[in-house]
């Protein structure tokens, strides 16, 4: 299910941003070649100079400049079992957070935003690159601190030097030679700085997640990120604190003495049923599908309308989930479970059916689904559990009563 509207649209900023950023570096060639093309119309109009020579000593500058901003952009690594977390009051306020970050850690999170999983890594990763870059980077910083002032004189000598290779009036030569150095110096240094900053940093992380032990195996064979891990166990803590403060406050529901005789059964001892689950993001499902399948309860799982009606013609369900908004055919539709409860009611109309989704969209569209036939609506995952196990008993017509 979509974890909230808040977090599909920072997706929707997040997907803005990448696509802004692949724009960058088309943007940076334009200037470039405008810059290229400035020079070279320079030599075919008045004063006229050697065209070559000129861009030569550009193209020069410039990669002088993108090595230096390569040294500057390169980024720091993490040490050891050490991921980026997202700041306390960003965690507090509920904001969404990519899905290769992890989730909150309270007060285990220090200052600098970083989680310890305390995890080792089977190889280390090779940081020579970076300790030469931040070794290089400090020696041009304090250098050119040092020889501020002799900077302007040595430009001038550097200008004097290549100006005779333009075979022009000396005034006209100098001009031009401080225009390339200082255009394609600075904008060479932008483009490594700024390619470095984000692209590079991207291939180093797939690298890295590939060299380190980033995953764990799941009882049912499943292998899953650790950032995913601990962000749907931190959801799933949520969500139980959030039953526990309700079950304090009101009575338990129906049926939950059948929940909770089956609690101490071995799962050998369960009844097996299969349950189909409609979820666009279905990896935000992986450990209540784990903990469902613990249960002998075996999850099909589907992430579209068309899909799922499929599926319910080829197999015999005994229950039915469904999250709320959705992309269906490349479009996001905010009540689609509405409109998948509908669909599946007319197709088997027996079938119970359960909506897991937001608060957002229960607030939205809950009453809707509730009318359109869906049999339970939660935004919690325990209470979802809960549900199916409730409304599998009902199925079986067993009751409050355990198996034997």
């Amino acid at each position: 299910m979509d974890l909230s509207d808040s977090t599909g649209k920072a997706s929707k900023t997040a997907t803005a941003a990448v696509r802004k950023r692949d724009v960058l570096p088309y943007i940076l060639l334009f200037i470039l070649l405008a810059g290229l093309l400035a020079v070279l119309a320079g030599a075919l109009l008045p004063p006229y100079y050697h065209a070559v020579p000129a861009m030569l000593w550009s193209l020069g500058f410039c990669v002088s400049g993108m090595l230096l901003g390569f040294l500057f952009g390169i980024p720091r690594s993490l040490p050891s079992g050490t991921v980026n977390a997202a700041p306390a009051d960003e965690r507090a306020n509920g904001k969404g957070r990519p899905t290769d970050e992890p989730p909150a850690a309270g007060a285990d999170t220090v200052a600098s935003n970083t989680l310890f999983l305390g995890t080792p890594t089977p190889m280390e990763i090779n940081s020579n690159l970076v300790e030469v870059s931040d070794w290089l980077t400090k020696i041009i910083v304090g250098v050119g601190l040092i020889e501020l002032k002799s900077l302007p004189g040595s430009a001038r000598n550097m200008a004097a030097f290549i100006a005779p290779s333009l075979a022009t009036d000396a005034p006209t030569a100098m001009a031009v030679v401080g225009g390339i150095m200082l255009f394609f110096s600075v904008h060479g240094f932008l483009i490594g700085y700024l390619l470095t900053r984000i692209y590079l940093s991207i291939m180093i992380k797939r690298a890295d997640s590939l060299v380190k032990n980033e995953s764990v195996r799941l009882e049912s064979g499943k292998e899953i990120e650790v950032t995913e891990l601990s962000r749907l166990q931190q959801k799933s803590l949520d969500d139980m604190q959030e039953a526990i403060t309700q079950l304090l406050l009101a009575h338990p529901p129906d049926g939950g003495a059948a929940v909770t005789a089956l609690a101490g059964v071995p799962t050998a001892q369960k009844p097996s049923s299969l349950v189909l689950w409609l979820d666009d993001h279905p990896r935000n499902n992986t450990l209540l599908v784990e903990q469902l399948e613990r249960e002998n309860i075996k999850v099909d799982q589907a992430v579209s309308t068309r899909q799922a009606l499929a599926m319910l013609q080829q197999k015999h369900y005994a229950l039915f989930i469904t999250d709320m908004a959705r992309v269906e055919n490349g479009r996001r539709i905010k009540d689609a479970g509405v409109r998948t409860v509908r669909e599946v009611g007319q197709v088997q109309p027996e079938l119970p059916i359960i909506v897991y989704c937001s608060k957002d969209t229960v607030a939205s569209y809950g009453t809707e689904a509730e009318a359109a036939g869906a049999r339970f609506i939660t935004t919690s995952g325990t209470s979802l559990l809960a549900a199916i196990n409730k409304l599998l008993h009902e199925g079986r017509g067993d009751g409050a009563q355990p198996p034997a």
